[in-house]
């Protein structure tokens, strides 16, 4: 009778954990499920983006660059406004690019020097005019008279050789021509010394300047 007895219990324990083995094991495969769920959105939550940083870099030295040439645009309209009429001959960054020192040569053949705020809007000196004797405005007056292009077409026509900031630009004599001559800073910051007549726009040198 004992052994009947004990034989009875082990089934009776048994069956009654057979519940909750299947629950364990249904817990288990709902957890496995899960995980096979969450990868394919853990994955997607984190997309892949390229970043082309020389490209950024470019852009951003592009967009300096017009906004500098734009600048000296201004600053030339600027200075012509402030004079009241003439010619600008000679454009210039000072001050590391702080300003603008312009030379504006009048019809008399007088030159007058204005300085203009670095985004050109406005005057921060001048016009002052400049102490010039007869050989002064004779070569002045060449030298407006040979400009065909203007210092805005002037600076376009560099920046159209050079892809860059033009931090210079006047009007010189070169080899017997007068021509507009003026240094322009590409992306990498190497300096330019270009001339173009000023009669034709012509590229006449492009050289790349070595002093320091």
């Amino acid at each position: 009778m004992q052994t009947t007895t004990k034989t009875t219990v082990r089934r009776t324990a048994l069956l009654a954990a057979l519940p909750l083995v299947g629950a364990l094991a249904l817990a288990g495969c709902a957890s496995d499920d899960d995980g096979r769920d969450d990868a394919p959105a853990a994955a997607a939550s984190g997309p892949s983006v390229s970043t082309d940083a020389s490209t950024g870099a470019g852009a951003t030295t592009g967009t300096s660059a017009a906004a500098s040439n734009d600048a000296l645009a201004a600053a030339a309209a600027t200075a012509r406004d402030a004079v009241g009429s003439g010619t600008v001959t000679s454009i210039e960054q000072e001050a590391g690019g702080t300003s603008w020192e312009v030379l504006v040569v009048t019809p008399d053949g007088n030159e007058q020097e204005v300085h203009v705020a670095a985004d050109g809007e406005r005057t921060t000196a001048g016009p002052t005019k400049e102490a010039s004797d007869a050989d002064d405005v004779a070569e002045n007056r060449r030298f407006v008279d040979a400009a065909d292009l203007t210092v805005e077409q002037a600076a376009s026509t560099l920046t159209d050789t050079v892809a860059g900031t033009v931090t210079e630009l006047g009007l010189d004599d070169h080899a017997g021509a007068v021509v507009w001559e003026g240094d322009v800073i590409d992306g990498p910051g190497t300096k330019h010394s270009v001339r173009i007549d000023a009669g034709s726009g012509k590229v006449v040198t492009n050289t790349v300047d070595t002093d320091d």
